[in-house]
């Protein structure tokens, strides 16, 4: 009956076994942990657990009470992938989303009108397109890297026209919004889904578009003094890793070298590109000047975005998503936000 109904756990009191019942108390699919009364027969207790838990084994506390501990571990890719997307799909609020039908119309009706148009020459699609590294990850539309490499001369006018067009209308084909997420083991177990980052693959030719969009923002930054000198993260020449450290060392042994007392302070923004608020941030952007069609293009950008995780390339279903880590216009737009 037990193996039939797939129980997870049974437990057996008052069991009266002792070592010369070790030959009947198997059980298929289980795990035996058990403990006999020593000294006189009857009690003892008896936990069969499935052997779909990673159980470790009996552990004592310190007032004696032995328990099992163990973990439900998962095998198939699809469940892995479905964990891994709830989890990640858990970290977005509802409240963050600034849909097109509920952003105060002052956000793009307030905004001045652009000084000019988005410059976006067939010359540097071309370029952008032979500049594609064929070595990475294809996006969910499937269209190889290497393809459009190669056909860059053939894909560069149609591509100018249909970049220039989302950009004067505000329109974000569906398919670019679409991401395919590679979970990124970071530290500690990887049982924990808590300990994976998501990183998201997302249609290349929406890709090529978001150039265009970054270096609208950035020059918009750059015009309206929007980020300090001191800030290294998502700037062209700079790196967090690198640039700021050597910046950050040259500081600290100056004032050491001075006779100085240095105190640290590390903050990390925990989930940083999942949990800025729509609203918020397309406001920034309008106070900071952006240009009517950059704001429109970034908010339409931001609604209706899903993903699905891909574990060994089987797919979770789709979840809605704030914006993919690693994307140019998101990054930019991060910057904005803190």
């Amino acid at each position: 009956m037990v193996q039939q109904q797939s129980y997870d756990v049974v437990a057996i009191t008052e069991t009266w076994w002792d070592d010369s019942h070790g030959w009947s108390t198997a059980l298929n699919g289980y795990k035996l942990f058990r403990t006999d009364r020593q000294g006189r027969r009857g009690g003892g207790v008896a936990l069969y657990i499935n052997q779909t838990f990673d159980t470790v084994g009996i552990e004592t506390k310190e007032d004696g009470v032995e328990y099992v501990w163990g973990e439900n571990l998962i095998s198939a890719d699809e469940e892995k992938a479905e964990v891994l997307n709830d989890y990640f799909a858990s970290v977005f609020s509802e409240e963050m989303t600034c849909l097109q039908d509920n952003c105060p119309p002052e956000l793009v009706d307030g905004v001045r009108e652009q000084n000019g148009p988005l410059i976006i020459e067939e010359v540097a699609v071309r370029e952008l397109l032979k500049c594609l590294d064929i070595h990475k990850s294809m996006g969910p539309d499937g269209i190889h890297l290497r393809v459009m490499r190669e056909l860059a001369d053939e894909l560069a006018k149609p591509l100018s026209i249909i970049y220039y067009q989302s950009w004067l209308t505000g329109k974000v084909p569906d398919n670019w919004k679409l991401a395919n997420v590679t979970p990124i083991h970071k530290k500690g177990a990887k049982e924990d889904p808590g300990n994976y980052s998501p990183v998201s693959l997302t249609s290349v030719p929406g890709k090529i578009m978001e150039q265009f969009i970054l270096s609208a923002i950035t020059q918009n930054l750059q015009d309206d003094q929007g980020i300090r000198p001191s800030q290294h993260g998502f700037r062209k020449g700079r790196s967090s890793c690198l640039t700021n450290l050597i910046t950050f060392y040259d500081q600290v042994t100056c004032l050491v070298d001075a006779g100085k007392a240095v105190d640290v302070v590390y903050l990390d923004f925990s989930k940083a590109f999942d949990t800025v608020s729509h609203s918020i941030l397309l406001n920034k952007l309008a106070a900071r000047g952006l240009d009517r069609s950059t704001l429109c293009w970034v908010r339409n950008w931001l609604d209706g975005r899903a993903e699905r995780v891909v574990v060994n390339s089987a797919a979770s279903g789709a979840s809605h998503q704030w914006c993919p880590s690693g994307d140019c216009a998101g990054a930019s737009s991060v910057q904005y936000f803190y």
